[in-house]
């Protein structure tokens, strides 16, 4: 059964899931949920806000057992039963605001389970696991062709242009932060997106935007989307 995973988050006018960055512990040491944020980078590690939230809201471990509890008992069905609850907008829903939803193969069957069983909202991932070579295949391979899944890269200032040049080149939408001055991909040279919610504070908009993290479902278009930090 699915429900404390499923959140509404105002600052994106969706639904949104979660799942824990890092392992969560008992008072003895011992794994109780494992966490799933393995694909992070350096820059992740140093800048993720949710790190900052932990201090401070020391109980959201306590949310991300029962998530990653519901998300590993996870039945065809469940996530469809979940939605069909909301009162509010499920036209679009947010993967994932923290954690990763990808840490294994076994995840991409998951997803592609979940768009097949709402047809009517559009998916929207962000992920890190095309760093893994047979993730990023069976991605590209089971979730690409998946019509209402809107696939994002997040990508950042460790990644190199050969790491834009495979993406790229295969096709992934990219979601890019961490440098304030990038107007353009170092590998295509194509100009990127400045994302709305992020540059111009435009809460919300991302229930509505068509462009940007969108485009590859709505506009047909493959774009490089810019995420300001400020």
């Amino acid at each position: 059964m699915i429900k404390d995973m499923i959140r509404w988050c105002s600052d994106l006018g969706m639904f949104a899931t979660d799942r824990p960055i890092n392992d969560v512990v008992d008072k003895d040491g011992k794994v109780i949920v494992e966490g799933t944020c393995v694909w992070k980078t350096p820059v992740c590690s140093e800048r993720c806000f949710d790190i900052k939230l932990y201090r401070l809201y020391p109980k959201m471990t306590d949310r991300d057992i029962r998530c990653e509890r519901e998300w590993q008992s996870f039945k065809a069905g469940d996530f469809k039963k979940a939605l069909s609850r909301k009162r509010k907008q499920t036209q679009r829903v947010s993967h994932m605001t923290r954690g990763e939803a990808f840490k294994d193969i076994d995840d991409v069957f998951k997803w592609e389970q979940v768009c097949k069983e709402t047809p009517d909202t559009l998916h929207w991932m962000k992920t890190r696991a095309w760093h893994n070579p047979i993730l990023k295949f069976y991605i590209e391979r089971i979730l690409f062709p998946v019509p209402n899944l809107a696939m994002n890269a997040s990508v950042d200032p460790s990644d190199t242009r050969n790491d834009w040049e495979r993406l790229e080149r295969n096709g992934w939408n990219i979601m890019f932060f961490g440098d304030e001055e990038l107007t353009h991909s170092p590998a295509s040279g194509k100009r990127v997106f400045n994302c709305p919610k992020t540059h111009k504070k435009m809460k919300g908009h991302c229930a509505i935007c068509k462009a940007g993290c969108f485009s590859q479902r709505t506009i047909g278009r493959v774009q490089v989307v810019h995420l300001s930090e400020h």
